[in-house]
């Protein structure tokens, strides 16, 4: 179940291909420059407890998924993120800062996506799964996928994206009068009794007065706070608050995550700059 995924997710370490992207959508997605060394990402990771050779070997696993390209500047290596990367990181962060702005109404409607997919597309399969989960998507029955609201436009751009138009077909409407939607909930979601804990555990983590918060710098803290709080759209999928009932901690979290954020990015831009950002004046590798 996801939220239990979620879970153990927060309690471990971050694998530094993960922390790498966390950094690189929080600080270069939207800095005026393109470009960051590998000096400076092998310091930033190693205060995260990453070793030169893991942080590298990071680095050259996201260049090979096409998600940074490596350019050439003398005997060092700078990065920068593929288009790809860009449209992805977007995606992710307005699914991030929304995900909980939820409809209320008894109107409100659901997405429902049904698909059929021949065994030689199981990749693709995979990754349409992987992509309705992050959009808030939960499994009714084999080939049903199902969401609060209307989640049809970001839904559609996936579907082209994976080029899935001709085996996906996509739905907009309300349960009948007669039907408790808390049933297709529990089918879809399971139990969420642990996802409200996860948002108290946040929370109380996450408090200005912690010891996590007065002991290391603004962009330690504001990469670690962003990378916990991007998993909680893969448990989420953004339920009425009448639907759930550890709504008030939820909102109280995302409170705490966007004042926190916010609040950390001048610092945390200022040291990301000075530690790794360089100008854009070197060719690709290979151009």
């Amino acid at each position: 179940m996801q939220n239990v995924a979620v879970g153990n997710y927060l309690s471990r370490r971050p694998l530094p291909q993960e922390l790498l992207i966390t950094l690189l959508g929080n600080q270069l997605l939207h800095h005026s420059s393109s470009r960051v060394s590998s000096i400076g990402l092998i310091q930033i990771l190693n205060q995260h407890g990453f070793s030169v050779a893991s942080t590298r070997s990071a680095l050259l696993r996201l260049v090979k998924r096409g998600f940074l390209i490596s350019h050439r500047a003398g005997r060092e290596t700078h990065y920068s993120l593929s288009t790809r990367a860009k449209s992805s990181l977007i995606d992710g962060e307005h699914r991030i800062r929304t995900f909980v702005d939820v409809e209320d109404s008894p109107e409100s409607e659901w997405t429902l996506l049904s698909y059929s997919l021949p065994v030689e597309h199981r990749s693709s399969r995979d990754r349409l799964r992987r992509r309705l989960t992050f959009l808030g998507y939960g499994n009714l029955r084999d080939g049903q996928w199902i969401a609060p609201g209307d989640r049809s436009l970001e839904t559609d751009a996936v579907i082209r994206e994976l080029e899935l138009e001709q085996h996906v077909e996509l739905f907009l409407g309300r349960p009948a009068i007669t039907m408790d939607p808390s049933r297709m909930i529990a089918e879809a979601w399971g139990p969420l009794d642990q996802l409200g804990n996860l948002y108290i555990t946040f929370s109380q983590k996450w408090d200005p007065a912690g010891a996590l918060r007065r002991s290391k710098d603004d962009l330690f803290i504001r990469t670690l706070l962003m990378h916990e709080w991007r998993q909680f759209p893969l448990a989420d999928p953004g339920l009425a608050d009448k639907y759930f009932i550890w709504s008030r901690h939820r909102r109280d979290a995302q409170q705490l995550f966007i004042e926190t954020w916010r609040g950390l990015e001048l610092t945390a831009n200022q040291i990301f700059s000075e530690t790794c950002v360089v100008s854009d004046s070197f060719q690709p590798i290979g151009t």
